[in-house]
């Protein structure tokens, strides 16, 4: 593997763990009180003892990390400077990422619509901070 392949994926890495341990903080301290009372119909459902609960909650942000620390790189010789690079790899990453998982739940009726905008708002608040950490990150 290429040194500048292993370290976009490192940084990549590094990236979706800080969007897990901030989303897990945003949304425990800050979104908590929406959180809990969010009614489950399912919540009895077999596979959430199972350790996949577990790879469906945390791959995502990792994913993301990933191609935040991707698009950082591809999109660099588009701009003269590096955090534009990184603001708009974060911010694409942000709406796609964001817009797909909380507004697609919250038309299929599971979570409440305040409830998607302000995890969108979350989504916003920790991915493009942490996009420019991987964009500086990656500078040479």
């Amino acid at each position: 593997m290429r040194a500048a392949t292993a370290k976009t994926i490192g940084v990549g890495l590094l990236t979706g763990l800080l969007l897990n341990v901030t989303g897990w903080l945003g949304n425990n301290f800050l979104l908590g009180s929406m959180w809990r009372q969010l009614q489950v119909t399912d919540a009895g459902a077999a596979w959430r003892a199972t350790i996949w609960r577990d790879v469906f909650s945390f791959a995502p942000d990792f994913v993301y990390g990933v191609a935040i620390a991707w698009l950082c790189i591809a999109l660099r010789p588009r701009f003269e400077h590096w955090q534009s690079s990184a603001l708009t790899a974060g911010l694409f990453v942000a709406i796609t990422g964001g817009v797909v998982t909380y507004f697609g739940i919250a038309n299929s009726g599971f979570i409440g619509w305040p409830l998607a905008f302000a995890s969108f708002g979350l989504v916003l608040a920790t991915k493009l901070p942490l996009a420019l950490l991987a964009g500086r990150l990656l500078e040479p």
